[in-house]
Parts: structure tokens; C-alpha cells; sequence
């Protein structure tokens, strides 16, 4: 069996954490006071009733403020949960669990249809859906190695320029490609299909592969395929920009464009099943103390403090969902302007989420109206997810940093001096790690390994 087994070291265990919410009686321990009181008259023992009675309710008044109370937490007195703080823990608590089900995708109303998910799966794995027939999705995104690449940058019908990110959780992603240059996972497949440097092939030559291959797995999904026999009407090969695909009726055009889309939706529909959660960091969230050790957890506590990783990587999905320029060298590559140029070719995508072959087109184009490449946008890539990053070297989008410490260097140096474009971001800066606080980062981030998708989802299916 095929899985993505957590770090032997982070074995389950079933302590369990005392709840915060009965933890309050700790802060009765925190300090302790003592007053000695010279009872001689009635009225001093009068007045020192009073007095207890008043602290008694002082008391009583801030334990029941718990977590709301007005006054500020002092580290000194603040209840400690394992190794971290009571604020800290609070922190992490928002990091944990992935949720069970991604974000609905409401430009594609077969995203969480089985029967979709079933062709996507075929699609996803299918050679032939390219243009020379030896290049598939699985090619670049290998279940072998968390459906990421091990290639600095990846070799599909021509050697890229970036290095392929996992898809695993990628459906928790609010932007797909390191430049966001699709906002739906649907339209990503489509630029891969026609990409002259992933699969090269066209959409006219994918219908009638659907056709040939599919036709009942098709319209079981999405209805009846156009007369695609009618090779006059439609052309065996040909995209926008090909003159085979240019003379074309306009109605056939969006026919063809129909199905071509119907194909990225079934791959969304596969896609959206490759969730990975319940790492080690979550069980200990969940309170299994056991679950990670303690260098992992120091590393935890760097990871929301000194290393400030959590300025990015702040959500269950450990990424922000936005860009960055950080600098990253792009060695012998190209100059990279990311961002800037995906929210071009984001705007011009015919199949972004507010074109006419979304299922529900009206919240991405008010999102899309807001869009503008703007020169801060030069340089800028996807803050990627965290989760099963021990699988997915190498990285960055260059793919230039073969080790989770060569990562750590980077960040722990404030970058390095190198060409790359844009103005880097003024958030990274030197953090002055010691080696063992760099060694305890890495070994924190071994326990975001998750639980493997069932296997049934790693195989490649039998094909027509």
C-alpha cells in the first residue's frame, strides 16, 4: 500500500490534555498572598470579614471573566498549556484542524459529483492527453512524491520554468499556479492541457478524445457531446490561434470550448479528493501530548514567535493565500515577474470563474473588476501550504532549495544577495536562529506530514 506515513517518531498516544476551560483553577497557584491580621476588638474582626468578603468577590469576578477578562495576561502568571503560553496555545489552536471538506466551488456544480470525480481521475492519469501522448497531469504531479515534482523545474512537452507545487489540499487554495493565474481549479487543468510546456496538446484534439474514449463516462456527467463526427464542423486538431480552430462557426467554437472545460471540471471533481489532514501537529492540537516530540514543539513555538513564520502561514492550510516577494534567487532562470504578469493573463483567461463557462460567474467577476497588476505585484509568488512539505522538495518556485534547513537558512540569513524582480518585502529579516532552534523548526515542520488520500486515489485507474 501506498501512503504518506507520519514521522515514526510522532507515535500515537492516548494522553490526553487537561481543557482549557478547567485550567482557570491554575491561576489561583500563579501568586500567592499572605496577610496576618491582629484580631483584638470586634471591629477589627468586623472589618476584616469585610475585607475577605470583598476579595472573595474580586476573586470569583475575574476567574469568571476567563479568556475575556479586561485585565492583560502578565507572561509571568499566564497558565501554561504543555510548553507554551495560554495566549500562545490560543495561537495554535487556529492552525489546527485542515477542514474536513475544502471551500464549496460554486463555478463548477460537479466539483463534489463522484461520477465526475471518477473521469477526472482517468483524465488525471491519462498520457494521451497530450499533444505527442506521453505527458499526463500525474506527470509533473506524481502521488509518488505528494503530487508535486521532484525536478527543480519541471519536464512535461518542454523543460518550465517553475517548479510544479503539491496538489494535495490544493482545493483549500483561493488561487491556483505560483503567479495566480487561474482563480479556479477547473481553469488551471485547462492551462496545462493547452500549456506549450506542460501538455501541449489542443482542445479540439481533447473532444474527440472524449469522444473516442469517454462518451459515456462524459455524458453520464455533463449530457450529450456535440456531433464532433463531423470533422468539417470540427477539425481533429486545433486551439485559438490555429486556423483549423479560427474558421470554425462561432457556435461550434463554444461547443468545443464547452466540452474543454467540462474536462477541467471533471479533473477539479478528482482533484478536490486529495486531502491530507490529521498530521501529528494536529492530534497534538487535539490533545494527544504524545504526538510530537519535544524538540518539534519548541520548534512549534519558534514558528508563532522568533521565526514570525506565522506572518504567511497563518491558516489551517499554513498559507495566507496571498503573495510575497521575499527575494527568492532565480539563479540561472528567466527574471520571473509572477504575480504581475498571472493577474494579466487572469483577466484575459476565457475560462476564469467569471467567463461564460463558469457555473455561477457573478462573485469571481466582481472579484476580477477589483484586479490590477501593479508594479508592487512584480516579483510576487503564492505563499504555499505547509502541510506535507517533507514530501514536496524541492522548493520555493524555482525550486532552488533542495532541504527543509536550506529553507530555513534562507529565511533565518533575511535572504540572500541575488537578481530577482520586484522590491522584496521589508517582512524578512535576519532572525538570528541558533543551529538548534533551526534543527527544532525543521523537526516541527515533519509533523505537518498528514494522513495519505485512500489509496484507490493514488493509482492510476484502468483506461479505455
Amino acid at each position: 500500500m501506498m501512503t504518506f506515513s507520519p514521522v515514526d517518531r510522532y507515535a500515537d498516544s492516548d494522553a490526553r490534555w487537561m481543557p482549557l476551560n478547567q485550567s482557570n483553577s491554575k491561576l489561583a497557584k500563579t501568586r500567592k498572598y499572605r496577610m496576618s491580621f491582629l484580631v483584638s476588638t470586634s471591629e477589627m474582626q468586623r472589618i476584616c470579614s469585610m475585607t475577605l468578603w470583598i476579595i472573595c468577590c474580586i476573586t470569583i469576578f475575574f476567574i469568571g471573566c476567563g479568556d475575556e477578562g479586561a485585565l492583560p495576561i502578565n507572561e509571568d502568571i499566564e497558565t501554561e498549556v504543555d510548553i507554551f503560553t495560554e495566549r500562545e496555545w490560543a495561537v495554535i489552536q487556529r492552525l489546527s484542524p485542515l477542514p474536513a471538506t475544502p471551500p464549496l466551488s460554486p463555478t463548477n456544480r460537479v466539483a463534489d459529483d463522484p461520477q465526475a470525480a471518477q473521469l477526472g481521475q482517468m483524465l488525471f492519469f491519462d498520457e494521451r492527453f497530450s499533444k505527442d501522448g506521453t505527458v499526463a497531469c500525474a506527470t509533473c504531479h506524481s502521488p509518488f512524491h505528494g503530487f508535486a515534482d521532484v525536478e527543480a523545474t519541471s519536464l512535461g512537452a518542454g523543460r518550465g520554468t517553475r517548479n510544479a507545487p503539491t496538489l494535495l489540499n490544493v482545493a483549500y487554495n483561493k488561487w491556483q499556479f505560483w503567479d495566480g493565474r487561474a482563480d479556479t481549479l477547473w481553469s488551471q487543468a485547462l492551462i496545462a492541457l493547452e500549456g506549450e510546456k506542460e501538455q501541449a496538446g489542443t482542445r479540439l484534439q481533447y473532444a474527440h478524445l472524449i469522444k473516442q474514449l469517454y462518451q459515456k463516462d462524459y455524458e453520464d456527467v455533463f449530457g450529450p457531446l456535440p456531433n464532433l463526427a463531423d470533422t468539417i464542423r470540427f477539425p481533429l486538431e486545433g486551439k485559438p490561434g490555429d486556423t483549423e480552430f479560427d474558421n470554425m462557426f462561432e457556435k461550434d467554437k463554444i461547443a468545443v470550448n464547452t466540452v474543454f472545460a467540462n474536462i477541467g471540471k471533471a479533473i477539479e471533481a478528482y482533484e478536490r479528493l486529495l486531502i491530507s489532514g490529521n498530521a501529528p501537529f494536529d492530534q497534538y492540537v487535539a490533545g494527544d501530548v504524545n504526538a510530537i516530540g519535544i524538540e518539534a514543539k519548541r520548534g512549534l513555538k519558534i514558528f508563532i514567535s522568533k521565526g514570525v513564520c506565522i506572518l504567511c502561514h497563518d491558516t489551517p492550510n499554513f498559507t495566507d493565500n496571498d503573495f510575497h516577494n521575499i527575494g527568492v534567487p532565480q539563479g540561472k532562470l528567466p527574471p520571473d515577474t509572477g504575480r504581475y504578469d498571472g493577474i494579466k493573463q487572469l483577466l484575459n483567461n476565457p475560462f476564469n470563474g467569471g467567463s461564460p463557462y463558469s457555473d455561477s460567474p457573478e462573485t469571481p467577476q466582481r472579484i476580477l473588476n477589483f484586479l490590477e497588476p501593479t508594479q508592487q505585484h512584480k516579483g510576487q509568488f503564492r505563499t504555499p501550504t505547509l502541510r506535507n512539505v517533507a514530501l514536496t522538495a524541492p522548493y520555493f518556485h524555482t525550486g532552488e532549495f533542495p532541504t527543509l534547513a536550506s529553507i530555513i537558512a534562507f529565511n533565518n540569513a533575511g535572504g540572500v544577495p541575488s537578481e530577482f524582480v520586484g522590491m522584496r518585502e521589508g517582512t524578512l529579516e535576519p532572525l538570528n536562529l541558533s543551529e538548534q532552534e533551526a534543527n527544532d523548526l525543521v523537526e516541527f515542520l515533519l509533523t505537518l506530514t498528514g494522513e495519505s488520500p485512500p489509496e484507490r486515489l493514488l493509482r492510476k485507474p484502468d483506461l479505455p
